[in-house]
């Protein structure tokens, strides 16, 4: 299973009166799309990390844009809190032993605290650097369809 961020472009900056969409068309930046076409390419099964809804499946409709962020220390005031993302993790009933995250740094702590020490977590952008590094990345493993290198955390 892949875990991918959603990200700050939505549809609704576009086109404001548009309702409710699946989580798969309502983010629109670049690293959400390369993150899912990576997603498609290795994994079918992902899901999207959001800071205001929490985990979404590519198909679960959402209906309002957000402007909230997690922060290296996770969630804050604004964004879902931590007990309800335990809770929709737990609910999710995955059966993995091995997550890949899709994402910087900021998300190794707050998905650890999440899931738990049993599962092996996967951060192959870790050591990327920067978003454009991350996106160069993505961008050739999906044309080359060659999987990123695992870096556990």
């Amino acid at each position: 299973m892949i875990i991918i961020p959603s990200g700050k472009p939505k549809i609704w900056d576009k086109s404001p009166d548009i309702g409710s969409i699946s989580a798969n068309q309502a983010y629109t930046g670049t690293f959400h799309k390369l993150c899912q076409a990576y997603a498609k390419e290795f994994d079918s099964d992902y899901l999207i990390l959001s800071p205001y809804y929490g985990f979404l499946k590519p198909d679960d409709f959402i209906s309002e844009t957000y402007d909230v962020r997690f922060t290296l220390k996770g969630v804050n005031q604004n964004t879902i809190q931590l007990a309800e993302l335990k809770k929709q993790w737990q609910q999710l009933n995955r059966p993995e032993t091995t997550l890949t995250i899709l994402g910087g740094k900021k998300f190794q702590a707050l998905l650890r605290e999440i899931v738990g020490p049993t599962l092996l977590l996967n951060f192959p952008l870790a050591e990327a650097g920067g978003i454009g590094i991350m996106q160069k990345f993505l961008k050739d493993a999906v044309a080359t369809k060659t999987e990123l290198p695992i870096i556990k955390k």
